[in-house]
């Protein structure tokens, strides 16, 4: 069953957010092949970084699970995703602005993921600048937390370049690959990015 019901458009808004080497935009239904065969390609690469993986996640019906939960989630003011494209339109990974939260709070937490081949080159750099103008600028967010594997010294760099702090250790904060795992905890306000 549906979660948007029967007469609910199921589409993204078309935000594009352009960088110089790449273009991030919300995922569309025309998206599943793309994304299927690029998670299936770096699926021994990418499991052990993530929540554990449905016995069907690439395929056609976990993809249109997900973007259906991702129009309600968009809707409700809880989470944005973007999937990253090369300017020349080869997909390559995804960002998600996730528990966006108001009121006094003003804050968002970031998911990421790269492809294995992308690795190395910067792209995911860009990719998180795009997010954090757009988050800042756009959805008048106060701040962005992210948290990370303590042995996931790609990603701790990466936020570190990015502007981010380390701020704190979370023992067994979130379950990755089927099991409750520790995670450093990462901030950036706006002041300090716009500094």
């Amino acid at each position: 069953m549906s979660l948007l019901g029967k007469s609910a458009p199921s589409a993204l808004p078309a935000i594009t957010l352009t960088g110089f080497r790449l273009a991030l935009r919300p995922p569309q239904r025309e998206d599943s092949a793309n994304w299927i065969a690029v998670r299936e390609r770096n699926r021994a690469y990418l499991k052990p970084y993530e929540p554990a993986w449905p016995a069907d996640a690439n395929t056609q019906g976990h993809f249109t699970r997900r973007l259906e939960r991702q129009v309600v989630d968009w809707r409700a003011g809880r989470g944005q995703p973007f999937l990253i494209f090369l300017r020349e339109g080869d997909l390559i990974g995804g960002i998600n602005i996730n528990n966006i939260s108001r009121g006094a709070a003003q804050f968002a937490s970031l998911g990421y993921w790269l492809d294995e081949q992308s690795q190395g080159k910067g792209y995911m750099a860009e990719a998180l600048q795009l997010i954090l103008n757009y988050g800042f600028n756009e959805l008048k967010l106060h701040r962005f937390n992210a948290g990370c594997l303590p042995h996931n010294e790609r990603s701790k760099n990466l936020l570190k370049k990015c502007g981010f702090r380390e701020e704190g250790y979370a023992h067994k904060y979130m379950e990755i690959d089927a099991q409750w795992q520790d995670h450093v905890l990462f901030g950036l306000p706006v002041e300090e990015w716009k500094a």
